[in-house]
């Protein structure tokens, strides 16, 4: 077995382990299914190993595949790397696409594009909200970074790098008759509903709930600038991060929990782990957050 692949040949073997579909590969990657299945057919010689079986589910992919595909994905991320080894955010031009949720734009957005804006003059910027679409893109390789709270639910293909700790927590106005957690239970509960990332379920909520403290949500709104003008107004309740606490409102803590803590992370595909841009992206992100 010789080492004569070349580049392209790697990328279709490790999109075909991801996506396990011939025609999601060639779309992905501006090919025809034709094309994919011939650089497929010279893998299987070159390794002499089938790399995937079809099954009644897709493609699976065969123990040789699976024990090797980390070095594959390390060989296309070197290769990455040498490309952009004299990356400068000053002379950078591509577009640079961030997603996040309404919670994390309203509260950070502005201070995060002007960081960016700054040390990239030259750069499109795209800051857009998160969907179940940017999650397929994000999950097939697009060049793009996602900043949220950690998400169990994303596949190993996504990195989820921590950028610090948050912490859960309810908020009301300031002079709401509650006083503690129990309290909260006889006033409406209103929270947000991110597409993408709790349109189905709420991760806390059910955290609580396993523990005896069932809180069903009267209301869902995408708008966190709306949830939070509700809640100064009225006698709602609102979860939110307790580092973001809307002006003229208080928080009521959480029951204490030894897991209820998250991490707010920058996630992006693994295949650019090793791209000097995300490592600048993130460095710029923390010294926002952290300011925040």
């Amino acid at each position: 077995m010789g080492h004569n692949l070349d580049i392209q040949s790697i990328y279709v073997l490790v999109k075909m382990y991801e996506l396990r579909n011939v025609k999601l590969v060639a779309d992905s990657l501006g090919k025809t299914s034709s094309a994919v299945s011939k650089i497929l057919a010279k893998l299987k010689l070159h390794f002499e190993d089938p790399l995937f079986i079809q099954t009644r589910n897709g493609f699976e992919p065969t123990t040789f595949t699976d024990t090797n595909i980390a070095h594959f994905e390390q060989i296309l991320a070197t290769f990455h790397s040498i490309q952009h080894s004299d990356f400068d955010p000053k002379t950078l031009k591509q577009e640079i696409i961030i997603y996040g949720h309404a919670l994390m734009w309203d509260n950070f957005g502005d201070a995060l594009y002007l960081a960016i804006r700054k040390e990239a003059p030259l750069a499109k910027i795209s800051i857009r909200q998160w969907s179940l679409e940017a999650r397929s893109r994000l999950v097939e390789g697009e060049n793009s970074v996602a900043f949220n709270v950690y998400d169990e639910t994303l596949p190993q293909v996504i990195i989820q790098k921590p950028i610090l700790e948050v912490y859960p927590a309810f908020y009301v106005r300031d002079d709401h008759p509650a006083q503690t957690f129990e309290d909260l239970l006889d006033y409406p509960f209103i929270v947000t509903r991110n597409p993408g990332w709790n349109e189905v379920r709420y991760p806390l909520l059910e955290r609580l709930s396993s523990l005896g403290h069932k809180i069903v949500p009267n209301v869902e709104i995408e708008n966190t600038q709306a949830i939070e003008n509700i809640v100064r107004d009225s006698d709602h309740f609102s979860f939110t991060m307790a580092q973001l606490t809307p002006k003229g409102c208080r928080v009521i803590e959480l029951p204490r929990l030894s897991d209820i803590n998250s991490n707010c992370v920058m996630s992006f595909h693994r295949a650019k782990q090793n791209d000097p841009q995300k490592d600048w992206l993130y460095k710029t992100v923390y010294k926002v957050l952290s300011a925040g």
